[in-house]
């Protein structure tokens, strides 16, 4: 994909979720270099102000917001406080997402506590989201809506098994949206990254020896020399937002280095060459 001029995204009021760190604030700067007034929400609501200030101070139009995305009225209260400042909102990127320790494990070992907590952060916060934005993106009848979804969405794994549902249940949420709303002017995409590491829960550098172990066996399985950084969704979460992805519709796009396009152990076969062999 070329990179897209200065203002593509020009009069674009976006709300991007998980915005205080990682893939979010990755794609908050991006989109606000690109000209998009960008509504920074996140939990943590001083890494939400600090981003909105790194755009600002940089030229960029933002606005920071500290929001529980689980809490209807919290909810409510960042798009509208999204309009208030800007006057609508075009763009949703649901990006935001944790998964409970307890949810972690294997499915007989799931608490149900553990089972409802990760469905409503992961999947249920997507559709308040989505119901409190959708509205004003009917009345100028425009948006982009971009949920983000995981491998674990498409293919089953030894645990985590309620974050693997609430991701399939956010590629279903894309095609509903789609569905019903896109004769009205609304497209809605899923987005499916893969091992991004600088994110929330890699952190973003002094990585002990069991996290490296980790990403070491997880580039085993990408069709790529390296994992991907943040700043390698971002551009994709600006083209969903711009008007140059008109026609894209109910898609799912793995950003993901080819890690599921493979049969397990096959990536990186035929081997990589040796320097005797170039």
């Amino acid at each position: 994909m070329s990179e897209q001029p200065a203002g593509t995204l020009s009069g674009k009021v976006v709300i991007i979720t998980g915005a205080a760190s990682g893939m979010g604030r990755a794609a908050a700067v991006r989109c606000a270099e690109l000209g998009a007034a960008v509504v920074a929400a996140d939990l943590n609501a001083d890494g939400a102000a600090a981003v909105a200030g790194e755009i600002e101070s940089s030229g960029g139009t933002a606005l920071g917001f500290g929001v529980d995305l689980t809490v209807e009225d919290e909810v409510t209260a960042l798009v509208d406080a999204a309009v208030a400042r800007f006057g609508t909102v075009h763009g949703l990127h649901n990006n935001a997402y944790a998964v409970h320790p307890g949810a972690a494990v294997d499915l007989v070992n799931t608490t149900l506590e553990a089972w409802d907590w990760t469905i409503r952060t992961c999947l249920t916060s997507q559709f308040l989201c989505c119901r409190a934005a959708l509205p004003h993106m009917l009345r100028g009848g425009e948006g982009s809506i971009i949920n983000v979804s995981s491998g674990n969405g498409l293919a089953g794994a030894a645990g985590a098994a309620a974050y693997g549902a609430a991701k399939a249940g956010s590629i279903m949420l894309t095609k509903y949206i789609a569905t019903q709303y896109g004769k009205s002017g609304v497209r809605c995409n899923t987005l499916v990254p893969g091992w991004t590491i600088g994110t929330g829960w890699t952190g973003e550098d002094n990585y002990t020896d069991s996290q490296q172990k980790l990403f070491d066996r997880a580039l085993d399985d990408v069709c790529m020399p390296r994992l991907a950084l943040p700043e390698d969704i971002a551009p994709v979460v600006a083209f969903l937002f711009s008007d140059e992805a008109r026609y894209l519709q109910a898609a799912t796009i793995d950003v993901n280095g080819g890690l599921l396009a493979h049969m397990p152990g096959a990536a990186g076969r035929p081997a990589r060459p040796t320097p005797a062999d170039t």
